[in-house]
């Protein structure tokens, strides 16, 4: 007897996922999530009801030069240490298939085939939209992912992660702007500069991305031996570029706007647990049809904000 597509499925589907993750597809295919996971954005953790990032915000505000040997200090407690706290997003990718499907593909071989594309094209579709939310927020009404668009806003403030930048000056980001190739490369120096915030700085921007306008207006400005990190990126045909030390890659879903980041102070957390996960089969209610989903559980997170920065249109 023939396996029917849910047997196919539920067997297929660890091999369909490793296989997709190697080069040739679609995390290389992908030059935003292929970057991110290379850079160490991705970052899977055991989730609790909100994702917290303790911040130590700012310096001792009593550190001061003794006046005299007995110079009196204050003894007021310390406060130094605050949180910013994220909600959990959730994504899910329905694959519906019915009887009439396993009707019309009676040899195994046919169900193969058909079980491969459905798990494909779910896996591809929801890095596809992680894709998406990278840059833009998600509208869905409910506990939203949160994008680049509101974590390094062009307003430099906003509030994130429940701390509002427009009264907590230490959690705005660098924002300035770029109007063609005259500028781009100066509003880049300046923005690099100011998210370091020191020359050699351990959480200097690793890497920016963008959509394809900015990102082929600087390329147009650069010389030969400037467009690469390091030599192995020319045999690639010149898929990052750099600037200083932080390498530039273009998604087809940014935009004008150039997001400068680092993995210290920039995560995608994901649920250890649910990320990916293929969920039961079950049929669906007077139907003769069955559901699956693939879900995720996720959040964009920044611990340091300031240490963002955007140059935008």
């Amino acid at each position: 007897m023939a396996l029917t597509i849910e047997q196919i499925a539920a067997v297929s589907y660890p091999a369909v996922l490793a296989e997709m993750r190697k080069a040739a597809n679609q995390w290389v295919e992908s030059a935003a999530l292929r970057e991110m996971e290379r850079q160490g954005v991705i970052d899977h953790i055991s989730l609790g009801p909100t994702i917290e990032c303790p911040l130590d915000y700012r310096v001792n505000p009593d550190t001061s030069v003794l006046a005299s040997d007995q110079d009196t200090t204050s003894l007021l407690k310390t406060e130094v240490v605050t949180s910013a706290s994220y909600s959990v997003a959730q994504i899910s990718v329905p694959v519906v298939w019915t009887k009439g499907d396993d009707a019309k593909n009676p040899s195994e071989n046919q169900k193969i085939a058909l079980t491969k594309q459905l798990l494909e094209n779910a896996i591809n579709s929801h890095d596809d939209l992680v894709e998406q939310l990278i840059f833009t927020s998600s509208t869905a009404g409910g506990d939203e992912f949160v994008g680049l668009n509101t974590l390094v806003p062009t307003s430099g403030q906003g509030t994130v992660g429940g701390i509002d930048a427009a009264t907590n000056t230490f959690w705005r980001n660098y924002a300035t702007t770029w109007v063609d190739s005259t500028d781009i490369e100066a509003g880049f120096t300046v923005a690099f500069n100011t998210a370091s915030k020191g020359s050699g700085s351990t959480l200097a921007p690793k890497f920016m991305i963008s959509g394809v306008t900015p990102h082929s207006t600087y390329e147009a400005q650069l010389q030969t031996l400037q467009r690469f990190v390091d030599s192995s990126e020319a045999d690639a045909g010149y898929k990052a570029l750099a600037f200083k030390t932080a390498r530039y890659v273009f998604s087809q879903y940014g935009g004008v706007n150039v997001y400068f980041l680092n993995p210290k102070s920039y995560k995608i957390v994901v649920s250890k647990q649910y990320f990916r996960d293929k969920g039961n089969t079950i049929e669906i209610p007077d139907q003769n049809a069955f559901v699956f989903k693939i879900y995720s559980a996720a959040q964009a997170t920044t611990n340091n904000k300031s240490r963002l920065a955007v140059v935008y249109q």
